[in-house]
């Protein structure tokens, strides 16, 4: 592919599975502050399939929760409705974007890894005392343009994962030296297009390079959830932190770790959260 084709694969977008209209508006709530949660919480009860599997991780251990949620109304009256976003939008895209084959890309292990850093971004904005909800929705996110790459070059893909597996050579320099693009770029294009906000963006085209103008504090957080995820700890974690975000971060590793779950803890949650 020239390096001109990204349009390519954006082209291609109306081959991914149209979202339902109740996730849609999922989505859009994030830019509305005047959300009636109640009334989204009635339209999501609409699709018992997503709901039976939201309340399955809701009434998990994971929450210890003091009494059982029976339904998605009590789910957003006890939980709020931003933490009961995050898991319905995990479930729709779970459901959504099943794996495109065979092949070199994983699709269970995309989400797998994806929800670990999505946890681990959560109780880093917890700590920090940030967004949690944005954190964990970034983190499912960030990288996302794999899956889209998968789907829409799936064969080109497929020839550069294995080239990545074969030389260990960075996928970006992979991608950009054969594709004059990367999925990052791929991936904030498409949530973009989807209208996810823009520090959701920022997060999936910088992540790995943190240190941009203008600075985005979740971008920090998820690169950190990253090295956390890859089992990197201790003052080690802060210090492969770029320059800039490390004063911004103004945080050690005696503060990060009483935050972080237990590693059962998380595996036994992503566990669940797959199986929705």
């Amino acid at each position: 592919m020239a390096a001109t084709d990204m349009q390519v694969v954006l082209d291609k977008l109306h081959q991914l599975p149209v979202m339902p209209l109740v996730i849609q508006e999922v989505i859009s709530s994030f830019n509305n502050p005047d959300l009636d949660a109640r009334y989204l919480g009635g339209k999501i009860a609409q699709d018992q399939g997503l709901t039976a599997k939201v309340l399955r991780v809701v009434n998990s251990a994971f929450y210890a929760l003091p009494k059982k949620i029976v339904s998605m109304q009590d789910a957003v009256v006890i939980m709020g409705f931003n933490n009961v976003r995050s898991l319905v939008l995990s479930a729709a895209f779970l459901r959504a974007f099943p794996s495109a084959g065979e092949g070199y890309f994983d699709n269970y292990a995309h989400w797998k890894r994806s929800f670990r850093v999505a946890i681990y971004a959560k109780a880093l904005a917890k700590c920090m005392k940030y967004d949690q909800e944005m954190a964990f929705t970034s983190g499912m996110f960030y990288d996302i343009g794999q899956l889209m790459m998968d789907i829409c070059i799936h064969e080109q893909f497929d020839k550069i994962l294995e080239q990545h597996a074969q030389s260990g050579q960075s996928l970006l320099e992979i991608e950009q030296l054969l594709l004059g693009f990367d999925h990052a770029m791929v991936g904030a294009e498409v949530v973009k297009r989807w209208n996810f906000p823009s520090e959701i963006v920022h997060v999936i085209r910088y992540w790995r390079t943190p240190d941009q103008i203008p600075f985005e504090l979740v971008t920090a957080i998820v690169h950190v959830a990253v090295l956390i995820e890859n089992g990197l700890r201790g003052e080690g974690l802060v210090e492969q932190l770029p320059q800039f975000s490390r004063n911004q971060f103004e945080i050690h590793w005696e503060q990060i770790e009483p935050c972080l779950p237990d590693a059962a803890q998380v595996d036994a949650s992503v566990d669940l959260l797959l199986a929705i």
